[in-house]
């Protein structure tokens, strides 16, 4: 019983951080210039020199700066194309200072800490890895949302992906289903590089709608892969 409750306060307290850090990058967005309040350590209460994961005086983990976005905690710039090798190296330096296995020793508040911290690493890494995500974030910031706008989706479009759907009905072979995800990849990485010069041009409407593309085009391709593993499955069962 304890553990459970425990897991529903965990969650309700890293979905919480994820809405403050939303709603703060909104609000700094409006304005022209970002000014962060001065952070303080929330254990010795001393002001601390940059936004550090340990107190330079007690060394304490920190909370999540609410005033930051995914990008600013893998101290990357916020554009649509990331290295994705230095965002995995950072990944996993930070991954290494926050496990929760790293505070066992500690007092139950920095546990909770490095509980919620490690989250929204996760969380925050898994969304910049992938480019529909990081698409779909980067819009939030910017207060679009694509889920309003499907239903309008082009027709042409639909009947694009009817037909490809009904291609991948009819692959019989490995062959055709590789075929199949090459053309379907294609077709995503031209739409990446679209969507690069839009979030560069600032053109966040042609951004969104590239990215309602993108979100069937990467739909199918988990479809072509579930497939190919279906095949493979059955070839091992005979």
């Amino acid at each position: 019983m304890m553990l459970r409750v425990r897991g529903i306060v965990q969650n309700l307290t890293v979905n919480s951080l994820f809405s403050r850090i939303a709603n703060a990058t909104l609000q700094n967005l409006c304005t022209d210039t970002v000014k962060h309040t001065e952070l303080k350590c929330w254990k010795c209460l001393k002001n601390l020199s940059g936004k550090n994961l340990f107190c330079q005086y007690c060394s304490s983990v920190q909370k999540p700066d609410s005033q930051s976005n995914y990008y600013d905690l893998f101290d990357l710039k916020l554009t649509y194309l990331i290295n994705n090798v230095d965002l995995s190296k950072k990944f996993k330096q930070l991954q290494s200072q926050l496990h929760p296995d790293k505070f066992s020793n500690k007092n139950q508040e920095e546990q909770a800490i490095s509980e919620t911290y490690s989250s929204y690493l996760n969380k925050a890494y898994s969304i910049l890895q992938n480019p529909l995500e990081r698409g779909l974030y980067l819009l939030s910031l910017q207060n679009i949302s694509i889920e309003e706008d499907t239903k309008g989706t082009d027709q042409k479009l639909l009947m694009e992906i009817l037909m490809l759907n009904e291609e991948l009905d009819e692959a019989s072979s490995e062959e055709d289903l590789e075929k199949l995800q090459t053309l379907i990849q294609a077709t995503i990485d031209d739409l990446t590089k679209n969507v690069n010069a839009s979030f560069e041009q600032k053109d966040f409407n042609q951004a969104k709608d590239l990215l309602i593309r993108m979100k069937y085009f990467t739909t199918l391709v988990s479809k072509v892969r579930d497939k190919k593993n279906q095949l493979e499955l059955d070839k091992h069962s005979k």
